[in-house]
């Protein structure tokens, strides 16, 4: 039988990655599943704002 996870997440652009990166900070086991590279296609063509925004959320700003 395969692994048990708390949280699947399809997805591996700036949202999905976030998601997974938050859930398994907080200790659920988490599977993350993309077809490409992470980031590879919307999230990377963005303006970037998102990712800034991250920045200032990680500081408490």
């Amino acid at each position: 039988m395969g692994e048990t996870y708390d949280l699947l997440v399809i997805g591996g652009g700036i949202n999905g990655v976030g998601i997974a990166r938050d859930a398994a900070g907080r200790g659920l086991s988490v599977c993350l599943c993309e077809q490409d590279d992470l980031a590879a296609h919307t999230s990377s063509a963005s303006t970037k704002l998102i990712h800034g925004g991250l920045r200032y959320l990680e500081q408490y700003e």
